[in-house]
């Protein structure tokens, strides 16, 4: 018997891929018009430059003629590679939705982008308002908003489809999104050398976040796997096609953990047919603004981890409470400015009193940071010359170098350690990761901090590994929405609790959510991991695999050498050591580990097949198979080992092994 549903279905998939075909045809046509059209302009010019370049208007209405071609072709161009991509997958849903009062059922296929043949909407885009319906609702009446107000019907479909290479394999009608089968087909595939887009599969909470109106600061506390990468990058393809006419891809900056991830999550925004948003780290925007190297976090809990003291974790923890946030604040508020000894200043004639310039430092500018103050006194000083500052800078930069000759010391380090010594705390001789942003903050307060990371929308990933005073300082640094992403279970330097987020959601004024539900691992590795912790965290996908392995041995090289013998060649494999030693160590005395790629987060490192990396490395990123070798109780016994061991086990998505070359550590043991 022939299914005729699927027979139709089949049909229409023909239809949408012929017209995705015709339509990239007719831009590229139009593309080669309008390039034919630019040079025969500019050859126009050309030919007549003595006549043109007399004629403002004439020459103007060429470069605008010329500008306006250019821009069409861009936009074509980007909607050509955007439908490349949709070929093999034109779309992924469908929904049924009659509006109230009307007799017809209209359908609405989903799929990452638009597409027309004439006046009829084939397919439509995942961003779309109607398709929130898609992700958020079951079979029955309901409503989805738009610009016109709030829509009313009965949806009484929605449908997903498994389409591979342009051919339809089968269709499941549900009333849930995302249906189990297709949501756990994509859990099942191995990790790939980049994040993937997960549009088709997008779940309900998940969607919420991402199609949130609340353009404020959001907190996102999402456990481990929980897709909040792939959730806030989602998120700013939505706010790109949302506010398209004055929102582009270069008003986004995303504050990456590494360089190798910002490599890994760079062909999202591409994959959803949109541009590239600008993507960085912290360090290299520190780096930038410092104008000095510092010791990165990275750099300094590698040594940590292996030597250092409780009075280190001590400092740790003081630099990450809110109360040492505040006293840095009223240091910077009212002690720093002190710095600032008034004289009389003598111009020629002019003679500006030293109780006069202490009046309008102390009294009249009270509150404001020092570069103000002291531009504002450089433009009274212009005044009294009565010459505008725009026509005399030399002057009035003048007047700022003198007067910032006045300040009893300009190090930065200097300063900062008077603040160090003024909560009681040991004073740095050198820049470290815990202080950058302390460091940057005073200089904020003394010069201004000019930079060129102008932003309309942030986001900031792994939150847990910034200090309350990094966040006062993304605030100074950029007057925007923000998207804080993290999970405090995964900070490695210091215990942080729900107090902790709720203080932080106060201190930036934003909406605090959770993200409680795992995608990444099976359930085996995910109930392990959370047995490490010591505390149920998350829920989980009914995903099974195999069970986590212990393997006792006396020789750890031998026992990961026979692992990757009978690995699955097809997965992706990662040891994750505590420390670069342990890479070291493994790769000095194995000839086969010497070739496994080594994953840093100072490089952009493609994903291989065969990696080593430390624990610090390994964040934000996901593997196939993850081996933690040394996982011995003398390794692994304190309350940061245990973290660091929690890491480790929720990068795995399908198997996870620990190796003990001694007594397992404690955290590890089976109760």
């Amino acid at each position: 018997m022939i299914d005729t549903t699927l027979q139709n279905e089949r049909e229409y998939l023909e239809k949408v891929e012929q017209q995705i075909v015709n339509t990239q045809k007719a831009c590229k046509t139009t593309i080669n018009l309008n390039k034919d059209k630019i040079r025969a302009q500019k050859k126009y010019f050309a030919e007549n430059f003595y006549d043109i370049s007399s004629s403002t208007d004439e020459l103007a209405g060429i470069n605008i003629e010329i500008e306006s071609l250019e821009q069409n072709n861009k936009t074509l161009e980007k909607l050509v590679k955007r439908l490349e991509k949709q070929k093999s997958v034109p779309y992924f849903g469908r929904i049924d939705f009659k509006l109230d009062n009307s007799k017809t059922v209209d359908h609405y296929y989903i799929g990452i982008g638009h597409l027309k043949s004439d006046d009829v909407n084939l397919v439509y885009d995942w961003r779309a308002d109607v398709a929130s319906l898609y992700y958020d609702d079951v079979i029955g009446q309901t409503s989805y908003t738009c610009p016109d107000g709030e829509i009313h019907g009965d949806l009484s479909l929605k449908r997903q489809y498994k389409i591979d290479d342009g051919y339809l394999e089968y269709y499941i009608d549900s009333g849930l999104v995302i249906n189990d089968e297709i949501l756990m087909e994509e859990l099942s595939k191995n990790s790939t050398s980049k994040m993937h887009d997960i549009v088709s599969t997008i779940q309900k909470e998940q969607n919420v976040l991402i199609r949130s109106n609340d353009i404020h600061n959001v907190i996102v506390q999402g456990v481990a796997g929980s897709g909040k990468t792939s959730v806030a990058l989602h998120r700013v393809s939505y706010l790109l096609y949302k506010y398209k006419d004055t929102m582009k891809n270069d008003d986004i900056l995303v504050l990456s953990p590494s360089e190798h991830f910002s490599n890994y999550i760079e062909e999202v925004l591409p994959s959803l047919g949109d541009e590239k948003a600008y993507t960085t780290t912290f360090s290299h925007i520190a780096k930038t603004l410092l104008g000095a190297k510092f010791t990165t976090r990275e750099e300094l809990l590698d040594n940590l981890i292996t030597n250092g003291t409780q009075r280190d974790f001590e400092n740790i923890a003081i630099k990450y409470s809110f109360e040492f946030l505040e006293d840095f604040k009223n240091f910077l508020t009212n002690d720093i400015c002190n710095l600032f000894i008034p004289k009389t200043l003598v111009f020629g004639n002019l003679v500006i009193e030293e109780e006069e310039i202490r009046d309008i430092y102390y009294n009249k500018l009270k509150g404001l940071p020092i570069y103000k103050r002291i531009e504002a006194i450089a433009e009274h000083i212009v005044d009294l010359f009565n010459i505008p500052p725009s026509k005399n800078i030399n002057f009035f930069e003048r007047a700022k170098k003198i007067l910032y000759s006045k300040l009893i010391t300009t190090d930065l380090v200097r300063i900062y350690n008077i603040f160090l010594r003024s909560v009681d705390l040991d004073e740095i001789e050198s820049i470290g990761a815990y202080d950058i942003a302390q460091i940057l903050l005073i200089k904020e307060n003394i010069y201004g901090l000019q930079h060129n990371y102008k932003s309309k929308y942030i986001i900031v990933d792994e939150m847990q590994d910034y200090t309350p005073c990094h966040f006062y300082l993304f605030d100074k640094l950029w007057d925007c929405p923000k998207m804080y992403l993290g999970d405090i279970n995964q900070s490695i330097d210091k215990n942080l609790s729900d107090d902790y987020l709720k203080s932080l959601a106060k201190e930036t004024k934003s909406r605090l959510c959770y993200m409680t539900k795992s995608y990444r691992s099976t359930m085996q590795i995910s109930k392990f991991s959370q047995k490490i912790l010591g505390k149920n965290v998350s829920n989980n996908v009914n995903r099974n695999g195999d069970e986590v392995e212990f393997l006792k041995t006396k020789d750890t090289i031998a026992t990961i050498e026979a692992l990757i013998k009978k690995k699955d060649p097809d997965k992706a494999m990662c040891i994750i050591c505590k420390n670069k030693a342990e890479i070291a160590y493994l790769q000095k005395n194995s000839k086969v580990i010497k070739n496994f790629v080594v994953l840093n987060e100072d490089t952009a490192t493609s994903m291989q097949k065969y990696m080593i990396t430390t624990i610090l490395s390994a964040k934000g990123v996901e593997f196939d198979m993850v081996v933690v070798p040394f996982a011995n109780d003398e390794n692994y016994h304190t309350e940061l080992d245990r973290n660091l061991l929690y890491v480790s086990s929720t990068r795995a998505l399908h198997n996870l092994c620990f190796i003990a070359d001694k007594k397992p550590s404690r955290f590890l043991t089976k109760g």
